[in-house]
């Protein structure tokens, strides 16, 4: 597995560093955006799910011990489960994959994500710094699937390029066309290059939330992954 706290701790509180004087930060009444957290490990070879950035409910407490940095760690099981996460281990459940793992692009906390999309304005360099640690990350991490739960997620990835052609390049620069030879007809989804290897990636909306996938979408997903996965499976010999 990826050991991001052994392996980004120092660099991600380097960025917080660098750029604690940036209004979104430095606000008050939103002192905890000044807490970045990430996942203490991200699992290898399996189902990858990304998010845009770790929300924070007002009121919640940060402790003293965690506010330069936090990191957490999944429970792959039903019992002592967030309620954000029982989709993703729905779907590979489905799949009868044992673990599955989750990043967010971005570490900041923040429940309104329109903070990301202002700051690709306005503070383009600090989401870039964040960028280059979490695609590093999912580098190392090989997934075998990439599944993109939120749209905005999805533009740092390369969709919706036209939108950003005045600013600096904020996105992993994939080739993301509907038309073009990387959307695989018989898979139906995306295939990007990682680590010169092939890896599916679905677009979808959020799985959890006032603004998830409705049943019917939620269980088209789940035999599109699996049908995925047996596919690459036969062909890589997974």
């Amino acid at each position: 597995m990826v050991d991001v706290e052994k392996d980004y701790k120092a660099k991600v509180i380097d960025i917080w560093k660098k750029f604690k004087n940036i209004n979104t930060l430095d606000k008050n009444g939103f002192e905890y955006r000044k807490s970045p957290l990430l996942p203490k490990y991200v699992i290898k070879n399996t189902i990858l799910f990304v998010g845009i950035n770790p929300s924070f409910t007002k009121n919640s407490i940060i402790e003293v011990s965690n506010r330069e940095i936090e990191f957490y760690q999944l429970v792959n099981n039903a019992e002592n489960e967030i309620q954000y996460f029982k989709k993703f281990r729905n779907i590979a459940e489905y799949c009868n994959i044992s673990n599955w793992t989750h990043l967010d692009l971005f570490f900041l906390r923040e429940t309104n994500q329109k903070i990301i999309e202002e700051l690709s304005y306005s503070n383009v360099d600090f989401l870039q710094e964040q960028l280059n640690v979490s695609f590093d990350i999912i580098k190392k991490a090989t997934p075998k699937i990439i599944i993109v739960s939120n749209s905005l997620a999805s533009e740092f990835f390369g969709k919706k390029k036209a939108k950003h052609c005045k600013l600096p390049k904020i996105w992993a620069g994939y080739d993301l066309d509907f038309s073009s030879k990387n959307f695989d007809k018989d898979l139906g989804t995306y295939l990007i290059m990682i680590n010169d290897k092939k890896v599916p990636i679905l677009f979808t909306s959020m799985l959890s939330g006032q603004r998830a996938l409705d049943i019917g979408s939620f269980e088209r997903l789940k035999w599109q992954v699996k049908m995925i996965l047996e596919k690459m499976d036969k062909k890589a010999g997974w």
